[in-house]
């Protein structure tokens, strides 16, 4: 019983946290820093925009590549789906009226990205 207990108020928090996460990732973000973790080299070089928007649409700008698509937030993941492309997650770490931070993986190296609100 205690674990049926503990599972729903897990399932209750994140529920809660991805409703505050919907609120707050609308709007157009920058990148202020994108760290891989192996190197300690920081990849944004000015060049990396996010725009999400309340339909669940989303666009990109990473260097000279556009991307649009759409997205969901779910158990504290972003899930994005650019058109005619297979989905990806990333964890979400921070993500504020002002802040977003998320970690993910490419090629197995752990990346850490954050973006500031425009």
């Amino acid at each position: 019983m205690k674990k049926c207990i503990s599972l729903l108020c897990i399932v209750l928090f994140m529920s809660c946290n991805d409703a505050e996460y919907s609120k707050n990732i609308i709007g157009e973000w920058e990148c202020a820093s994108w760290i891989v973790e192996a190197t300690g080299n920081d990849n944004c070089n000015d060049n990396v925009t996010f725009t999400f928007n309340a339909d669940k649409t989303y666009s990109s700008k990473i260097q000279s590549t556009d991307t649009t698509g759409s997205y969901k937030i779910e158990n504290g993941l972003l899930y994005s789906t650019p058109k005619e492309k297979m989905e990806i997650a990333v964890e979400i770490n921070t993500l504020t009226t002002d802040t977003l931070e998320f970690i993910m993986s490419r090629s197995g190296n752990k990346e850490i990205m954050t973006l500031v609100k425009k």
